[in-house]
């Protein structure tokens, strides 16, 4: 009999080597490429949640700018003095696109379309004056959140802007210089819906927790195939990648529309959190991407394939 048969109290003590618990095992399994896939459609999914869910906010919204009769309507309440029966009108849609020839469907838009009245402008009035006039025109005739901004340079200019009925109004005054007369007026657009917000942070939260899940199963799933299949499967994602990245980028959300999609390019407006996958051959690649992430769902409903010769392979022996 030996000392190790017999074994000692201090070899009872000695340490094992350490061993991963089921967590541990669980987070091994899918490896290190299946979390940067992940975190990769986690990405994708959630700047494509919040273009649908701002969407689905505005999908109730007349898809036309208002019309001519509410815009002489409501031109008393917002300008103080007398003002033209003529509207003019910049994009009739709601949010209209200027690109929209080089898009699929003609796009859905990245600017505000509005109806713009015009004003007399108050003879020797400065911005204080007119930015106060304006304001207690607007609040008496029941519009809510009014707020005035004045600028100095280079020129002074006044913006007044409230809501009311789901309408928002933007009255706007421009001091005269010595070659240009004042200018006074007002653009009537549609305001943000009051779900707007919520349904883009749920849309982007849900976007990006099925792009995350999507990314870790299904690069689990196709593990079980060979090499080449493994090959294909990175292809596919750098596909849906470069198909998906020029609308999503062009969908980060700002302020007032998007990265490249600015609706303060004609004044102030609603909020447009989409406006990436309408730019300059963005949305087809977007609806394209639909059929690599298609393949790759299909993958990983298949059986295992071409495992069969590489294991007979590594069990033959040299």
């Amino acid at each position: 009999m030996t000392l190790l048969d017999t074994g000692g109290p201090d070899q009872a003590q000695q340490p094992t080597p350490p061993q991963r618990g089921g967590r541990g095992r669980w987070i091994a399994g899918f490896g290190g490429r299946a979390f940067l896939v992940a975190i990769l459609a986690a990405l994708l999914g959630g700047l494509s949640g919040v273009a649908l869910g701002s969407w689905i906010a505005w999908r109730d919204v007349d898809p036309m700018a208002p019309d001519r009769v509410t815009a002489i309507r409501l031109a008393p309440t917002v300008l103080p003095g007398a003002f033209d029966d003529r509207v003019d009108y910049y994009g009739r849609h709601t949010f209209w696109n200027p690109y929209s020839k080089n898009t699929l469907h003609g796009g859905t838009g990245v600017r505000v379309g509005r109806a713009h009245v015009t004003g007399t402008a108050p003879a020797q009035a400065g911005p204080e004056e007119v930015a106060a006039a304006v304001a207690e025109q607007m609040r008496a005739g029941g519009w809510q959140d009014v707020h005035s901004t004045i600028q100095t340079s280079p020129l002074a200019t006044v913006e007044v802007t409230g809501t009311r009925g789901g309408y928002l109004a933007a009255a706007q005054f421009t001091q005269a210089d010595e070659f240009n007369p004042a200018t006074l007026g007002y653009d009537l657009m549609w305001a943000e819906p009051t779900s707007h917000l919520r349904d883009t942070v749920t849309g982007g939260l849900a976007g990006a927790l099925l792009g995350l899940l999507l990314g870790l199963f299904t690069s689990r799933r196709w593990r079980r195939h060979s090499r080449g299949m493994q090959r294909a499967y990175v292809g596919l994602c750098s596909v849906t990648l470069l198909m998906l990245a020029p609308a999503c980028l062009g969908n980060i959300p700002t302020e007032a529309g998007s990265l490249m999609a600015n609706t303060q390019r004609n004044g102030p407006g609603p909020s447009v959190y989409w406006g990436g996958f309408v730019i300059y051959g963005a949305e087809p690649l977007a609806i394209l991407s639909v059929l690599p992430i298609l393949a790759i769902v299909i993958g990983c409903l298949l059986p295992p394939i071409g495992t069969g010769r590489r294991d007979s392979e590594t069990a033959r022996p040299s």
